[in-house]
C-alpha cells in the first residue's frame, strides 16, 4: 500500500534532518536523482540529508554543497546549470521542523478523497463521485 501513495508525498524543507537530497520531493515535483541522472551518477553520497548538503551563513543565507566524486565533463554542465537553477532561493531553515505536503491537493493536506482521485484512472472520469463525497445532509 505504501508505494501507492508515496508517489503522491512531498516535503516542505524546514531543517533538512529528514528529507533525502536526491531521493525525495522537495523541490519540485520530481526526486533530484530523475530529471539530474548524471549528478546523480557521480554524487559523492547518494543517500545525503538536505541539511548535510547546506552550508548556512547565518539566519536567511547558505550555500548548496553536493559533492561529487570527479570534476564535471564538459557535456555535464548544462545539468548542474539546471541544477543550480532548482536549488535557487530554496534554503534550509534550521528553526523549524521537515514538514509532509500532499502534492494531490491544492491545500497540501491529505484527505481521502484526494487520495481517491489521485488513483482513479483517468477513464472512469464518468464515476459518480459526488454522489460518494457529498453528504445528503
Amino acid at each position: 500500500m505504501g508505494q501507492l501513495v508515496t508517489p503522491f508525498f512531498g516535503f516542505e524543507v524546514g531543517d533538512g534532518k529528514n528529507v533525502s537530497f536526491w531521493k525525495n520531493k522537495w523541490c519540485g515535483t520530481t526526486l533530484f536523482c530523475e530529471p539530474f541522472p548524471s549528478l546523480f551518477a557521480i554524487a559523492t553520497s547518494k543517500e545525503a540529508w538536505v541539511n548535510e548538503v547546506w552550508i548556512g551563513e547565518g539566519e536567511r543565507r547558505g550555500n548548496w554543497t553536493p559533492s561529487f566524486n570527479r570534476p564535471f565533463n564538459d557535456w555535464e554542465m548544462e545539468e548542474v546549470g539546471r541544477l543550480l537553477c532548482c536549488l535557487d532561493g530554496k534554503m534550509v531553515r534550521v528553526d523549524e521542523k521537515d514538514r509532509v505536503r500532499w502534492v494531490e491537493s491544492k491545500d497540501e493536506v491529505f484527505s481521502v478523497k484526494s487520495l481517491y482521485r489521485a488513483l482513479q484512472p483517468m477513464s472512469l472520469a464518468s464515476f459518480p463521485s459526488k454522489i460518494i463525497w457529498n453528504s445528503c445532509v
